[in-house]
């Protein structure tokens, strides 16, 4: 399996939001976890809409962006609770960034198929 970075919008977006999650491992300032919750709750938001199609995906979006909400702000009080919430949420937006590109393996002696040939193709 190869692991490639879809170069567009969304995937830019989830990898400063898995950044700025990273940093929120370290002591930092009151503003800085103030501009995280805005930051991540609204990137959450935005890359959800490009997951409509598959349920579980949305979903996980949708809880972090819930969790990580501005306007009714959920707190737990103790640095501890929220470092491992950071790293899984920084891995859930690394994961939406790369695609899984499956390669077939190489079979050397692996025979191709004829093209199909019709009875009134041929030359007498």
């Amino acid at each position: 399996m190869k692991y490639n970075f879809k170069r567009d919008f969304y995937s830019y977006l989830a990898l400063a939001s898995a950044f700025i999650l990273t940093l929120a491992i370290f002591p930092l300032d009151s503003f800085y976890y103030k501009f995280l919750r805005v930051f991540v709750c609204i990137s959450a938001f935005i890359i959800s809409s490009q997951f409509t199609k598959n349920p579980s995906t949305l979903l996980s979006f949708i809880l972090i962006a819930y969790l990580f909400n501005p306007i009714f702000p959920i707190y737990l009080f103790q640095k501890f609770i929220w470092i491992p919430i950071d790293i899984i949420c920084a891995l859930v937006f690394l994961a939406s960034a790369f695609k899984i590109k499956n390669t077939k393996p190489f079979i050397p002696y692996a025979r191709k198929k004829a093209a199909k040939s019709y009875g009134r193709d041929r030359k007498f």
